[in-house]
């Protein structure tokens, strides 16, 4: 290396010049990384929910239930009176025969009943029950059962101004409860938990006189 005037010139000695670091290729096939346990478990979860909520779909469009029906075909109130004198509250005494027609209209889903019951209520308070004699109901099929409420009941306060006024008219509201637990059965699948089956059936009786038809309103089933 030396000086000239304004100018500086370097030499160096022959040969190749001075190697350069040459750039390494980007690999044509970068690594995948695994997903994490956390993710195959979200994944798994998510296809299993799927696959559930499309069985039950295909279940219910294959076999479509329907609420089950019920109807009160005749009522008979023999006794239904009010001791006001019992202590320490009044008494009621009653007898009442319901026939009740219990209908399943499904053609392709049977009903099983684990329990079956009638709860007679006269102005809200609940004043007998009869356990009703059906256990299960294949596919568009109606049973007719029969429930018997007789006794007396002192455990609420009765209205004995409500009873005396009725009693003048001669018409008790009496309203019957059908209640139950019930599973359905879909061809080879059955419900393994129960669900609540609910129907009220409004009542105008009149001492030793047979009411009319009346449907009743299901609530849940």
């Amino acid at each position: 290396m030396y000086y000239s005037g304004q100018e500086l010139h370097v030499e160096h000695g022959g040969g190749d010049p001075p190697p350069y670091p040459q750039a390494q290729p980007a690999s044509l096939h970068p690594q995948r990384r695994r997903p994490s346990a956390f993710r195959v478990l979200v994944r798994a979860f998510i296809a299993a929910c799927t696959v559930v909520v499309a069985v039950a779909v295909l279940v219910w469009l294959i076999y479509r239930p329907r609420a089950i029906q019920v109807a009160v075909d005749a009522a008979t109130l023999s006794r239904f009176a009010l001791n006001t004198t019992a202590n320490p509250r009044p008494v009621l005494s009653f007898n009442l025969t319901a026939g009740l027609t219990i209908r399943n209209p499904s053609r392709r889903t049977a009903v099983y009943y684990d329990v079956l019951s009638a709860d007679g209520f006269y102005r809200g308070l609940r004043f007998g029950a009869a356990a009703l004699p059906l256990s299960y109901q294949g596919g568009r099929r109606a049973d007719a059962v029969r429930a018997v409420l007789v006794g007396s009941s002192g455990v609420v306060s009765w209205d004995a101004g409500a009873f005396g006024e009725d009693n003048h008219t001669g018409v008790f509201p009496v309203t019957l409860w059908v209640l139950g637990a019930v599973r359905y059965k879909y061809g080879g699948l059955m419900t393994t938990s129960a669900t609540m089956l609910s129907a009220r059936c409004p009542l105008a009786l009149k001492l030793v006189e047979a009411s009319s038809r009346v449907e009743c309103t299901v609530i849940s089933f």
